[in-house]
């Protein structure tokens, strides 16, 4: 903990001397470091409570449900997040122009989320049948509301993201979890079929949504389409903007699930899992990167704005010397209590032990990676969304193809192995691309 701190401490110390507002910056990765030890702890406890009182197959049941949820959420939303995070961040005074830029976004994806939940819902018993889960193609029903609501809920983050309102962002952004968690304890109380779990995802984004609407229009900027003529401009831009990345969004999320899924077509619901226990908890690590890249973005918006592209190396190296001997210690920690969690929970069940080599493969992957994983952003942030889309694409092919090549020779440690070798190679990639193309010596 004490480490923890000092790294915090000293990134705060060390930014502040070279940017302008770099106090924002240091809060924001303390509230945001704060939001994601909350996420890491809710995230342990749903696995876990589904695999306690439910089992490995249940959990399997609810992470393929969550991985359609986040992927497909991303489809519904268009890629126009990100289009909100770039232009709010560049206008971050201007709060009236923030919350045109936001409604704008928000009527367009409303249409857009209303039509990819509408075609979910009806293609759910095909889903089932590819799985063979018909609790997964269950699921996917209740699930479905709260898709809907979880696209409208990225574009409400991102005017939060981008106008820097980093603490709330944090709490809404805990928020979710927190309500994840509550519906799935309610759901293995009552002692409901695994497929009702997935009842926990509409639950939280209708949390989410009232909580970050009441927000945005009262702190971040009025939602208004007035006057209307302004708007539509703000939608045509959106849209460009969207056209040009709009795959970037799916292909991120589809990254980070595409191995949950083809272990779905794979192997049994009970495999997946066992996977999903060691790699729901990687993700969780994962997510201190997360936490840089979320402040980093408005930042980084700001300088390509004002075409000044050192300052943007000059922060990423800071934050490089600082995340890698964090990130190390953290990791080679957890590698050696993982079995403590497992011992815990598995109740006798001896097949659970295979996901602590699915988790130390994949912290591996996160520890080799995180010192520039983080800035895979800067390419969108610097008006280039279609390149960024293509960056993430290779990794997708890439990692479909690992998994496909090693999920039948080695199982759920192939898929492991896929992940972590991707995770890699995008670091390889954005240092490649921002030095060619964007003059960013990362």
């Amino acid at each position: 903990m004490r480490m923890i701190i000092y790294a915090f401490r000293s990134l705060w110390a060390e930014t502040s001397r070279k940017f302008q507002g770099s106090g924002r910056f240091g809060i924001g990765v303390i509230w945001n470091g704060a939001s994601l030890a909350v996420l890491g702890l809710s995230g342990l406890a749903i696995n876990s409570l589904i695999l306690s009182m439910q089992g490995a197959e249940a959990l399997g049941v609810f992470n393929q449900v969550f991985a359609f949820h986040i992927i497909l959420s991303q489809v519904a939303v268009g890629g126009l997040q990100f289009s909100v995070l770039r232009y709010v961040s560049q206008n971050q005074e201007d709060g009236e122009t923030g919350g045109r830029i936001s409604a704008s976004a928000l009527l367009l994806v409303a249409g857009l989320g209303a039509l990819v939940s509408t075609g979910l819902w009806a293609s759910r018993g095909a889903v089932g049948k590819l799985l063979d889960s018909d609790a997964v193609a269950t699921g996917i029903g209740y699930m479905t509301p709260g898709l809907f609501l979880f696209s409208l809920n990225k574009v409400l983050l991102m005017q939060m993201n981008g106008a820097r309102h980093m603490r709330a962002f944090a709490v809404f952004q805990s928020l979710r979890f927190i309500l994840i968690l509550a519906g799935v304890a309610f759901v293995a109380c009552m002692k409901w079929p695994a497929a009702c779990l997935a009842l926990s995802l509409t639950i939280a984004e209708v949390g989410v949504f009232a909580g970050s609407v009441v927000y945005c229009w009262t702190a971040v900027g009025r939602l208004s389409l007035s006057p209307w003529d302004e708007a539509v401009a703000w939608m045509k831009r959106h849209i460009s903007f969207g056209l040009r990345g709009c795959l970037s969004g799916v292909l991120v999320e589809m990254n980070t699930r595409v191995d949950v899924l083809l272990l779905g077509m794979f192997l049994p619901d009970r495999s997946v899992g066992i996977y999903s226990f060691g790699a729901i908890f990687a993700e969780g690590f994962a997510q201190i990167g997360n936490v840089i890249r979320q402040n980093f973005d408005p930042i980084a918006g700001k300088c390509f704005a004002e075409g000044d592209t050192q300052r943007i190396g000059e922060l990423t190296r800071k934050v490089r010397r600082l995340l890698y001997p964090l990130m190390g210690v953290a990791g080679g920690v957890l590698v050696m209590v993982f079995p403590v969690v497992i011992w815990t929970l598995s109740k006798g069940d001896a097949g659970i032990w295979g996901s602590w080599g699915v988790f130390a493969i994949l912290v591996a992957g996160v520890v080799a990676s995180c010192g520039y994983r983080p800035f895979t952003s800067l390419l969108l942030q610097a008006g280039r969304p279609g390149m960024f889309s293509l960056l993430i694409g290779v990794s997708v092919v890439v990692n479909a193809a690992l998994n496909f090549a090693l999920i039948p020779q080695i199982g759920i440690y192939g898929s492991a192995v896929a992940t972590a070798v991707v995770f890699v190679l995008e670091g390889v990639a954005i240092v490649v691309l921002g030095r060619r193309y964007l003059r960013v010596h990362i």
